[in-house]
């Protein structure tokens, strides 16, 4: 996990190893054509929209294959908030020495109105919705990805913490801490229930809290996430006084080939 500064730009990007994105690009919804991000550490800024489009390949060297992250186009939804289409496509071998191995993470992340105060965000209205063809077997889900800790900025020392919402997951993805069971449930949070599981990642050491739903969300998901982050507030995981300093969406493969076509709104509102 890492932030980056950027003149009066600042964001902050969940990432397994401390590196600067490789191959970055600044541009704005207007100019900005459509484009494929193949790179292991490929992006583009947005700069009049909240997001950031990033092809996180961070497993590359455990992948027989590629992934892409596409972007398409900005327009205005409902209630005249935008959205971004957007569209992950990968083709990655099976390897059973790696299918347990994530091989990296194809989101859009925010890049607004981060390392603030949980108490200080009024809400964080999503919508996704999203649709996934596969031609092989495939091994991965559909969630959002925040980084909170007590310190302002913090995404990569021990003391920070990953929050996970799961939507979807095929191919037999388990979250961190699976084998310890559900450390609580949520129930009526987005129309379903909820079991949380916890535990850290060896490779960060930070503390992972995956909520995942007893209902999978079968490509449609809208609500405020500061529900869920409040839902974690009542469980004890977090407090309203800790710091959102990561926020994303995206999809997580380990292996397939599939294309996954999505539509995302995401935003802090203060």
């Amino acid at each position: 996990m890492v932030s980056f500064p950027l003149t009066a730009l600042t964001f902050a990007l969940v990432a397994p190893t401390l590196a600067l994105p490789r191959a970055m690009t600044i541009s704005d919804s207007a100019s900005q054509q459509p484009t494929q991000l193949c790179g292991t550490d490929d992006s583009v800024v947005l700069t009049d929209t909240p997001w950031i489009i990033y092809n996180m390949f961070y497993n590359a060297a455990q992948a027989k294959g590629t992934q892409c992250t596409n972007y398409e186009s900005v327009k205005t939804g409902t209630g005249g908030n935008k959205n971004i289409v957007w569209s992950s496509v990968t083709n990655i071998d099976y390897v059973s020495s790696t299918s347990n191995v994530p091989k990296g993470y194809s989101f859009i992340g925010l890049t607004q109105n981060l390392e603030t105060q949980l108490s200080a965000i009024s809400s964080i209205p999503a919508t996704y919705d999203w649709t996934r063809t596969n031609t092989t077997a495939f091994k991965g889900n559909i969630c959002f990805d925040f980084m909170t800790s007590d310190t302002k900025g913090d995404s990569t020392s021990t003391s920070a913490q990953e929050l996970m919402l799961w939507l979807e997951y095929t191919g037999g993805q388990l979250p961190i801490g699976w084998g310890d069971g559900a450390k609580a449930t949520a129930s009526s949070l987005y129309g379903t229930s909820w079991k949380l599981y916890q535990g850290v990642n060896e490779d960060t050491g930070i503390t992972v809290s995956s909520l995942l739903p007893d209902m999978q969300f079968d490509g449609t998901f809208s609500g405020d996430i500061k529900d869920w982050l409040m839902t974690l507030v009542e469980a004890g995981v977090l407090k309203e006084s800790t710091y959102v300093n990561v926020g994303n969406a995206g999809t997580e493969p380990f292996y397939g080939n599939a294309v996954m076509n999505a539509t995302l709104g995401l935003q802090i509102n203060l």
